[in-house]
C-alpha cells in the first residue's frame, strides 16, 4: 500500500496482534505508513511477537508492541493516548469450550467496554471491531430458508448456541451501544471460519479445525457447512473499512464461501495429503453426541445438520472486495500448518 497521505490514520491501536488475524492487520497498516500500537494479550511474550512481525517484514520504526488483558483499564488508559483510530480484534478465545458461560460472557462484554471507553477518552473518533458470524446465525426469529445477512442477530438465551457464539454476540452488541453513547464511528466486520498462512505462530480456534484434519482425527464427517474466508481479506476488509466514510455504522460479513466439511476434507487430501484418512460419513444425532469429544466439533456443534446460507455481498459492493479462491486458500493453509509441524518437528 502507499503512504497514507491524508486520508490514512497516522497512528492505529490493533488490539490481540498477536492472532491470525490481528498480525495481518499490523503488516497491511505498516506496510501502508502507519504507526501501529500493537497489543499482546495473557501469555503472549511482546518481544517474541514483535520479533516475529520483523522477521515478516514489517518495519521496526512503525511498530510498538505492548501487554495488556482485556480487563486491564489503566493500561488501556495509557495505550489508547495520541492514537487516532482503533482496530478491535482481541476476544476470550479458548480452545476447549465450558458449559458456564458466564465468566467468558462477562470478559467479553466488559472487556470490549472497556477498550471502547478508553479509546472515547483519549478522543479517537473511528473504530474497526472483529466480531463474528457467530452473531448472525442463530436468530431465534429468522425463518430457516432464508439467507442469513447482517440484518439477523443471534439470540443468547434463545437459540442453541455455544458459549463463544454467545461471547460474540454479547461483545458485539455491547461495542455498538457504547460506540453509540460515545460517538465513535464504527465499522464491524463478521468473519466465518478464518483460514490462510499466518504471520504470527498463533493458532486460533478456526486454524485448529485444520490443523486436526492435519493430523488425522478427521475420522468422521458430519454434515456441517463452513463458512470459510481467508485471513488476508478479512485483514483487508479491517483497514479497507477504517478508510471508507461509506463503511461507517454497518456490519459487514465476510464469508467468501461455504463447503461442507468432508469437501474441505477432500481439498486438503487432494492438495498433498492423500495420506490422511477418508473420513465416513456420520448421522446428525450420532455426531452432536461425539461433538465433546472432538475439538473439532467443539465450537460447531450447533452447525451439525443445518444448511444456513449466508450473504456475502455486501462487501464486495461497499468495499469492493474480490474473495480470494477458496480451494487456493485450503491449500496455502495445510501446506503452512504442516511446515509449523515440520519445523517445530526438526527443532
Amino acid at each position: 500500500m502507499s503512504d497514507p497521505g491524508d486520508h490514512w490514520p497516522r497512528r492505529v491501536v490493533v488490539t490481540g496482534a498477536g492472532g491470525h488475524l490481528g498480525g495481518w492487520i499490523v503488516s497491511i497498516l505498516a506496510s501502508g505508513g502507519v504507526n501501529v500500537t500493537a497489543t499482546a494479550g495473557p501469555g503472549e511474550d511482546p518481544q517474541r511477537l514483535a520479533a516475529e512481525f520483523i522477521a515478516s517484514g514489517v518495519q521496526p520504526a512503525r511498530l510498538r508492541v505492548v501487554a495488556c488483558d482485556l480487563l486491564d483499564k489503566p493500561c488501556w488508559t495509557e495505550i489508547m493516548a495520541g492514537q487516532d483510530a482503533l482496530i478491535h480484534v482481541a476476544a476470550p478465545m479458548p480452545h476447549v469450550l465450558t458449559e458456564d458461560a458466564a465468566p467468558l460472557v462477562a470478559c467479553a462484554r466488559e472487556g470490549s467496554r472497556r477498550v471502547v471507553e478508553a479509546a472515547a477518552a483519549a478522543g479517537i473518533r473511528r473504530m474497526v471491531m472483529t466480531s463474528s458470524i457467530m452473531a448472525a446465525l442463530y436468530s431465534a426469529d429468522r425463518p430457516d430458508a432464508r439467507v442469513v445477512t447482517e440484518a439477523d442477530w443471534s439470540t443468547p438465551g434463545r437459540a442453541p448456541m455455544t458459549v463463544y457464539a454467545e461471547a460474540k454476540t454479547v461483545a458485539e452488541r455491547t461495542v455498538w451501544e457504547v460506540a453509540a453513547a460515545r460517538g465513535l464511528a464504527t465499522t464491524v466486520i463478521n468473519p466465518g471460519i478464518i483460514f490462510g498462512p499466518g504471520l504470527t505462530s498463533s493458532i486460533s480456534p478456526s486454524l485448529n479445525i485444520f490443523r486436526e484434519i492435519l493430523l488425522g482425527r478427521a475420522i468422521v464427517a458430519p454434515r456441517i457447512l463452513l463458512p470459510l474466508v481467508d485471513v488476508r481479506d478479512v485483514a483487508w476488509l479491517h483497514v479497507a473499512a477504517l478508510l471508507s466514510d461509506a463503511a461507517v455504522g454497518e456490519r459487514i460479513f465476510a464469508v467468501a464461501d461455504q463447503l461442507w466439511l468432508a469437501d474441505l476434507i477432500a481439498c486438503i487430501r487432494a492438495s498433498g495429503f492423500e495420506q490422511l484418512p477418508v473420513p465416513r460419513p456420520i448421522d446428525d444425532e450420532r455426531a452432536r453426541r461425539l461433538a465433546d469429544s472432538f475439538s473439532i466439533l467443539s465450537y460447531l456443534r450447533f452447525d451439525i445438520g443445518e444448511e444456513r446460507w449466508i450473504g456475502r455481498g455486501k462487501a464486495e459492493a461497499l468495499l469492493k472486495l474480490r474473495w480470494r479462491p477458496v480451494e487456493e486458500t485450503i491449500v496455502e493453509t495445510a501446506r503452512s500448518l504442516s511446515g509449523r509441524a515440520d519445523a517445530r518437528h526438526a527443532a
